[in-house]
Order: C-alpha cells, then structure tokens, then sequence
C-alpha cells in the first residue's frame, strides 16, 4: 500500500514541476480476459475506462505518461456450481515511458511501455439467477483489491486527437478462486482529447 501511494505521489507532483506537460481526457473499451493456473472454463467480458492522460517530456522524443482513470475489468465463468459473472471496478494508475515519432506532416505516433497500479473499490458478483454478491465481503468468493502488471501500447495522435491501444499483463492474483490465481489480461481501445 505505501508502494501504491508513493507511485500516486510521484504522478502528481511531476506536471506542477515540469514545463510542457499535455493533459488529455481520455475514454474507451476494454476487452477483458483472465490468465488461469488451471484448467477452468472461463469466458472474455467487455468493460470500459475514463480518465485523464498527464505527458510530461523528458528528453525528445521521450514522454512519461501518467493520469488517473475509471476501469471496469472481469470475466465469466462456465465452472459447474460457479457459472456467471465478475466485474471489478479499478482506480488505475499507469506509469509509461512513450517514445514518439512522426508519421506524417499531419500525424504522429508512439510506443510505451511501462507498470500500472490498480485499487479496486467496487466489485459485483452476478450468477445465473441474477442475484448480486459484493466480491470483497462474500464468504466464497476473496478478491484482492490491489493489482499491479505491465502495459504495453501503441497509437497514432491527429492534432489534439489520439487513438490508442494498450495490452496490459497483471503480475499479482486476483484472488477469485481458491488455490488458482487469476490475472488480468486486458486489451484496451481508447480514444483521447487533448486539453492543450
């Protein structure tokens, strides 16, 4: 935990210190996936994501990338006894290295590369019948609310506009299921507007 609000210290003293930083809004899908230590049926979940982008330039063409966004990630489970849905709700906090170039007179792009940290605060457990279950007080099910991994990205910006994918691998479980741990694997479509 003082890890995780060391890392939201950092992200937000650096722009009031450095010039040129660039604010974005940014929103968008996510296609959700879970990687299993065992055999288990399970299924993809879409979800989404808002929030805000911070870049704040290094050394050109380098570019930290920052911000603070909503996320909604899950899966499904086809497991007899177990059959439904997960959805988690996340604060996340990504930390990326993005190099950028130009593509065209009117166009950029870049790659980034980089950690992002995750608190949980919502969680809704849906099973067949309907019936809801709050993933951090039920007695079957224990979810962690802190997950943390690596995000990997690409994307192309058209003035103030840009479009963006990011793949990001989670390195810590999520405590779904009792002697298996699940980890997040999320492929995220974004679209963002630049403030400045």
């Amino acid at each position: 935990m003082k890890n995780l609000l060391f890392a939201i210290a950092i992200c937000f003293m650096m722009p009031f210190h450095l010039h040129s930083q660039k604010v974005a809004l940014e929103a968008g899908l996510n296609f959700n996936n879970v990687n299993s230590e065992q055999d288990v049926d399970l299924d993809n979940s879409n979800g989404f994501h808002a929030g805000i982008l911070i870049e704040v330039p290094i050394i050109d063409p380098l570019r930290v990338g920052t911000g603070l966004y909503y996320t909604r990630r899950g899966y499904k489970s086809n497991e007899i006894d177990r059959e439904g849905s997960v959805y988690i709700d996340y604060i996340d906090i990504p930390i990326d290295m993005m190099l950028h170039f130009k593509i065209a007179d009117l166009a950029g792009g870049f790659v980034s590369f980089g950690p992002y940290f995750s608190y949980g605060f919502s969680s809704e457990v849906i099973n067949l019948d309907g019936l809801f279950e709050n993933g951090y007080s039920s007695e079957d099910i224990d979810l962690q609310r802190l997950d943390a991994g690596v995000n990997f990205g690409v994307g192309v910006e058209f003035g103030n506009l840009r479009l963006s994918s990011t793949y990001s691998l989670s390195a810590t479980d999520n405590g779904a299921e009792a002697n298996n741990q699940l980890k997040n694997r999320v492929l995220s479509i974004s679209f963002g507007i630049f403030l400045n």
